[in-house]
């Protein structure tokens, strides 16, 4: 596929057919993940089959492809036969998950996409980059052309915008997030700090994979069997110590966050044997994470001097008012998008105006200079240089003004109309430029 280099700007030609993790279980979406080496031999069929530019996209819940051309029901045609080609399976068996999408509609959903609005979890930050990673892919196999660099580079802002200007990024909705982030507000150098988790279960596991990414110096495990505790070692990809459960107390004396996670009748940590341990750790704050129904650790150890105590209900709390922040924050989101899509359309507009406009004031210039040309050896042949170069601004300034109101009525007309009365605009504005010039 060849490098584009024809000014197209027309935003009606812009085809979206994909589909995600709201219209498709994974095991279909793996089938139409394709690897790098095949991304060349996918854009040159799009190509042979008159697609003038497109944009794979890839990420962890999506398969999409961005598309223009001028025979959109054939291009779209092409793409379902690709997906027959690569999932071997007939398309009646996976149309149902597949949307599709035109002109401002794909618009807009790209803005959302790439700003993490349409994500499994909203605000997650890493669909911005695997959208750029696509992009970057598709121009390296000179697939993009003019529409979709400046689509791609607007949706790329657009995320920017959303994540400097709300905080729908901001606060994690994941209680094992949340708890490594009220440990973070506590001890604000990680990597000096230790963690105990005692006991097991996925949720404290989690919990251990957060902190690893902090950097923690030192991480102690406590479990009934010595396997269970390897096992967890290996999946957190951290040499932890390990140590059997009658040895706990000691360990809580030694670490700055512990995660419990054991199944008891009763509580396993008490407020008498806290403050014991509090003595012996000089007033060292102690974070406390009890992750275990029936819970582990008695509640009146919260009310000691320097100990901080979230059990699974205080986390789910904090998860739920997060929530509530990041779609209040959503709004503000969606309406930073509308904002940029209507900027994106208005470009595409006044853009695909400006070979007519540049044709048009070609022509009467050049009816101008010939003129000019024409007469400076006859009829004026007796004016001064001076008096020719007046000559030449006059007749400059009112060829602009001539055309200056057809041409911002012709952007006002094309500003005023979107997807299906653009075709109408494109074909009025070519007509203009044939009525000039030919």
């Amino acid at each position: 596929m060849h490098a584009r280099s024809d000014y197209n700007t027309n935003f009606s030609n812009l085809i979206l057919i994909g589909l995600s993790h709201k219209t498709a279980p994974v095991e279909t979406r793996e089938l139409l993940s394709l690897p790098a080496l095949q991304l060349p031999a996918f854009y040159e069929r799009l190509s042979e089959a008159g697609v003038d530019e497109a944009v794979y996209v890839s990420t962890c819940n999506r398969v999409e492809v961005y598309m223009t051309a001028d025979d959109q029901e054939s291009a779209v045609e092409t793409i379902k036969k690709l997906m027959e080609f690569y999932t071997k399976l007939p398309h009646e068996q996976f149309r149902n998950s597949v949307y599709t999408m035109y002109g401002s509609d794909a618009v807009r959903h790209l803005l959302g996409v790439t700003s993490s609005l349409d994500s499994m979890v909203v605000g997650e930050n890493e669909i911005t980059g695997q959208v750029k990673e696509s992009y970057r892919k598709a121009v390296e196999c000179g697939a993009t052309g003019t529409l979709l660099n400046r689509l791609f580079h607007k949706a790329f802002a657009t995320a920017k915008r959303v994540r400097t200007d709300t905080g729908i990024s901001k606060n994690p909705l994941s209680v094992a997030s949340i708890a490594v982030e009220q440990a973070r507000s506590i001890f604000h150098d990680m990597s000096e700090r230790s963690a105990l988790l005692i006991g097991a279960g996925e949720m404290g596991e989690l919990i251990l994979k957060y902190l690893v990414k902090e950097n923690l110096n030192r991480i102690i495990i406590a479990n009934r069997t010595v396997e269970n505790a390897e096992r967890i070692c290996n999946d957190i990809c951290f040499q932890a110590e390990i140590i059997p459960i009658v040895k706990v107390d000691q360990a809580i004396t030694e670490a700055d966050i512990v995660i419990s996670s054991i199944t008891a009748p009763h509580h396993v940590i008490t407020a008498g044997d806290t403050r014991e341990i509090m003595v012996d750790r000089e007033g060292r704050p102690l974070f406390f994470i009890d992750i275990a129904v029936p819970r582990n650790i008695d509640p009146e150890v919260a009310g000691i001097e320097n100990v901080f105590l979230y059990n699974v209900d205080s986390l789910k709390k904090i998860a739920e008012d997060n929530r509530k922040y990041r779609e209040t924050e959503m709004e503000r989101a969606e309406r930073i998008v509308d904002e940029d899509v209507e900027d994106f359309l208005l470009w595409c507009e006044e853009s695909s105006l400006a070979p007519t406009i540049t044709a048009i004031k070609n022509k009467f210039d050049e009816i101008r200079t010939g003129e000019l040309e024409r007469n400076r050896n006859k009829k004026m042949k007796h004016f001064s240089e001076e008096d020719f170069r007046l000559i030449e601004e006059l007749t400059l300034s009112i060829m602009n003004r001539t055309l200056h109101n057809p041409i911002i009525n012709l952007k006002k007309s094309t500003a005023a109309c979107h997807d299906g009365d653009a075709e109408d605009v494109y074909k009025n504005a070519k007509f203009l430029e044939d009525l000039f010039t030919k």
